[in-house]
């Protein structure tokens, strides 16, 4: 039998995204250099932290720590090491992404672990995109205030097989912005990297100011005076508004009941609003704007790019399939924007695009919409009315 030693424990898990086609692309060759130069990344990263590697599987790492503070900023140095590394050689781009959670654990006699922290640390892992850092809110908390450290509030989600919502929080350096390049990778092909000098240009030939705060609804405020550290966010591009800011100025205000404005880190966006309803489909839609046509186009591309399963022009989204990319219409000859879906996990998501195309009476926006836990038909039904409506300014 083996001994139950049970302590808490926080979680790291980081994937390399894309790896599967990459290695289509590529072959088993770059792929095996790929995987190496990720296994000596994190070996060396987590050693450094105090933690311990329990396991690297290719593509796949999983370590543990006994410090939930030391597991984070482990995580964040290990994206600026993938990120350095990408950039001195885009032909092995390490876009990895890391979900870290802290909780109760059982330690066999094997050197592995037992716990539902692993099962959540695995869950945002997979929600994460290349180069984030998603925690929970179990850990946000245990590490308490972390000097140099920025947390930005995603919201509760549903994760499969956790019976209850967990609260995501993306967390990066202070010192540099999130995510300081893009590389998009067009059917597992590394692409080129747009640096955020070219984005800064972007933001500021639209007269838009830098920094911000995560405004966070009321059910997301700590409870009885708590002394958790604030949730901020520095915004490339964000335009700060007060909490009480009618979202109109980004959704209809028939659309916007249970959304909530807040600068996030989203290239070259003017501004977010974040929705969270509280029943019904979906369980959770963003709104970005944008400049221009160009800067919607990039923020587009960048999405399409994470999910390398998905081709351009191929696949459908509708009822009886989910699973594409294409263009959309508001009618015969009148181009929309583009749109592509996907499944996550137990998650079905819809990324859209609005393009204004000279129409005055409407704005440059992506919308990302995640329903989780039903089927797909039910984002369908949703998608299907608003999507010519919401990127509307009046």
């Amino acid at each position: 039998m083996p001994t139950e030693q049970t302590s808490v424990r926080t979680f790291v898990i980081a994937d390399i995204r894309g790896y599967s086609r990459y290695t289509d692309e590529f072959g088993d060759e770059a792929a095996a250099r790929l995987a190496a130069k990720f296994s000596c990344l994190v070996g060396d990263g987590v050693e450094a932290h105090g933690g311990e590697v329990v396991e690297i599987r290719g593509d796949e790492a999983l370590a543990v720590f006994t410090s939930a503070r030391q597991a984070i900023r482990a995580a964040v140095d290990l994206q600026k090491q993938f990120d350095e590394e990408t950039e001195l050689d885009h032909e092995l781009p390490l876009r990895v992404g890391i979900g870290v959670d802290s909780g109760e654990a059982v330690s066999l006699d094997d050197g592995t672990f037992r716990g539902q922290a692993l099962n959540i640390a695995a869950r945002l892992c997979g929600r994460a995109h290349g180069g984030e850092v998603l925690v929970s809110e179990a850990t946000y908390r245990l590490a308490g205030r972390m000097p140099g450290l920025e947390f930005s509030d995603r919201g509760r989600v549903r994760l499969k097989n956790i019976e209850d919502a967990i609260h995501v929080l993306h967390v990066h350096s202070d010192q540099i912005t999130p995510s300081n390049r893009w590389v998009l990778m067009f059917f597992g092909k590394p692409g080129r990297t747009l640096g955020w000098k070219l984005a800064g240009a972007i933001i500021l030939i639209a007269g838009v100011t830098a920094a911000g705060v995560v405004y966070l609804t009321a059910s997301d405020q700590p409870e009885g005076g708590s002394a958790a550290p604030p949730i901020t966010s520095p915004s490339p591009g964000g335009i700060p508004l007060p909490a009480d800011a009618g979202l109109e100025v980004l959704v209809p205000e028939r659309d916007w009941a249970d959304c909530h404005v807040q600068t996030v880190a989203e290239p070259g966006a003017a501004q977010t609003a974040v929705c969270l309803p509280t029943d019904g489909t979906p369980d959770r839609w963003q709104i970005s704007m944008y400049a221009d046509g160009d800067a919607l186009e990039e923020a587009y591309e960048s999405a399409l790019g994470a999910q390398a399963e998905i081709e351009r022009d191929t696949g459908q989204c509708n009822a009886l399939s989910w699973g594409g990319e294409r263009e959309w219409l508001h009618g015969p000859g009148r181009p929309g924007g583009r749109a592509f879906c996907y499944f996550e996990g137990n998650d079905a998501v819809i990324v859209w695009s609005h393009e204004r195309l000279g129409q005055p009476t409407h704005r440059d926006i992506l919308v990302t919409a995640r329903e989780s836990g039903s089927d797909h038909a039910d984002l369908t039904r949703w998608w299907r009315p608003l999507h010519h409506e919401i990127g509307k300014a009046d």
